[in-house]
């Protein structure tokens, strides 16, 4: 992508010929090529916060099968997408109206309404935009078009999509949620399913909050720490002797490690629910739809996400039908936000960023795209306090994420598995950034009134270049 752009041409050219071994010519090669931008926060303070993120490992299976019983899935069939820069102004406090064009949620004019056919009421209702691709997720329901399912709701109810797998570990579904990808180890401890970001249901990330029931149980993920809520998990208790890359005792969920087993017969799948309450003798009344099941649009979703097991079968694993009470647990129910799934092959490569190139292990961050942009060489500097390892180097800012959001803010990538989680849960760190950029590449940024979500307009620094492709206008 970055060799397409004119500015970047020359340089991506000149990188072809530096060996990477070769300190020297590399250190000449930025030299010649980039000029070195600080990166301030709004109010023009330079220190911000530089985390850690992981590919998580975790046991699971193809199927349905005690004590894997929480899906993981894949892109929803029935989910629609709205432009938002397409709406007209006042579109969420007046009445709205809307047609379908495949995926696609159409606004219509008052001319446009009395001629059109397959029309339907829009509300938008609290739904956001993706800072990305400026779009909300949508369903159909009826006669309306409406948010699509907040976490809750698809926790606790049925969701037309595809199931990829099923993992034994609510809390670490969560936690590959955030991360953006994951592996799954299947029963025989040699098959891997490896899953990259694919969609989200329309909703900001939120960190979900304590309740009077949550026990103090904490888990760090890129950075943030978050207060997890406790309840009541109906399953059938079934002995699972596999143990997972991600095991109780990671410092990822510390607080939840010490706990002693309230009951002393209870398997021994029960420390992989960490925290939660099993109640012995049924299944969970969770049973996904079937694939073959079409959207109101029409159509049968994305193919990308078809089971890994057959990929030209029509039915994805799919759970029995329970006749015990739905699971009960409200794991992180405060953050409405949720990631779909789909598989990628699992090569030797890392998993994929926002930039579609795998990530390298200790070379690779995330960053805020509305400041900085993605593909950009970003120098870091966490050298002082904090409680991870200092990391003064160079970075290549190939990913974003929801937790990610400020200036001077990064999320430096550690690899996949145990000892990259370990080192991702212990990283928060103050720190500094700069950005290289080519050398007559037109700078844009500037001091601007900008809608900040949630809150009234505010100073804010708009990215440093001027590129749909690269970096965000937040101004939707």
């Amino acid at each position: 992508m970055l060799g397409a752009k004119p500015a970047w041409a020359s340089p991506c050219a000149a990188s072809r010929g530096i060996r990477a071994t070769d300190r020297a010519a590399v250190r000449r090669f930025f030299e010649d090529n980039f000029t070195v931008y600080q990166i301030r926060n709004v109010d023009r303070t330079s220190r911000g916060v530089l985390t850690g993120y992981y590919e998580p490992v975790m046991r699971g299976s193809r199927r349905y099968d005690p004590p894997y019983v929480y899906p993981v899935y894949g892109v929803p069939r029935d989910i629609l997408f709205l432009d938002s820069r397409k709406l007209p102004a006042g579109a969420r406090s007046e009445p709205m109206m809307a047609r379908i064009e495949g995926r696609t949620v159409v606004p219509l004019t008052a001319l446009s309404m009395s001629r059109a056919k397959g029309v339907y009421a829009l509300d938008l209702g609290n739904s956001v935009p993706d800072i990305r691709d400026k779009k909300l997720r949508l369903r159909l329901v009826g006669g309306r078009i409406v948010p699509y399912l907040s976490r809750a709701q698809i926790e606790r109810g049925r969701i037309d999509a595809p199931v990829l797998a099923y993992v034994a570990d609510p809390a670490m579904l969560y936690s590959m949620q955030l991360q953006g990808a994951g592996k799954i180890v299947l029963p025989d401890g040699v098959s891997v399913i490896r899953l990259a970001y694919a969609e989200q249901n329309g909703y900001a990330f939120n960190p979900p909050v304590a309740s009077a029931q949550s026990k103090g149980r904490k888990i760090l993920v890129r950075g943030v720490e978050i207060a997890l809520e406790e309840g009541a998990v109906t399953i059938e208790n079934k002995p699972d002797t596999a143990t997972s890359d991600d095991t109780p005792q990671s410092p990822l969920l510390r607080g939840a490690q010490d706990e002693a087993v309230a009951d002393e017969d209870a398997s021994p799948d029960s420390a992989l629910l960490r925290g939660f309450n099993l109640a012995k003798g049924a299944t969970p009344a969770v049973r996904p739809s079937r694939v073959s099941t079409p959207s109101p649009a029409g159509k049968t979703g994305n193919a990308g996400a078809a089971p890994i097991d057959s990929p030209r079968a029509t039915n994805p694993p799919v759970a029995p039908l329970a006749t015990a009470a739905p699971i009960a647990y409200t794991f992180a129910a405060s953050d409405p936000s949720y990631v779909f799934f789909r598989p990628i092959p699992d090569s030797a490569a890392g998993p994929i960023g926002a930039l579609g190139v795998p990530l390298s292990p200790e070379r690779s961050a995330a960053i805020d795209p509305r400041t900085t942009p993605l593909g950009a060489p970003v120098f870091v500097d966490a050298s002082e306090g904090g409680s991870g390892a200092s990391i003064t180097r160079l970075l290549m800012a190939q990913d974003a994420g929801g937790a990610i959001r400020g200036a001077v803010r990064a999320d430096y990538f550690f690899g996949t598995g145990a000892q990259a989680q370990q080192k991702a849960s212990r990283m928060k760190q103050p720190a500094q950034m700069w950005v290289l950029l080519p050398k007559g590449l037109r700078i844009s940024a500037k001091e601007s009134g900008v809608r900040v979500r949630g809150g009234p307009a505010m100073p804010s620094a708009d990215c440093v270049v001027s590129d749909p492709d690269l970096c965000v206008d937040d101004t939707q």
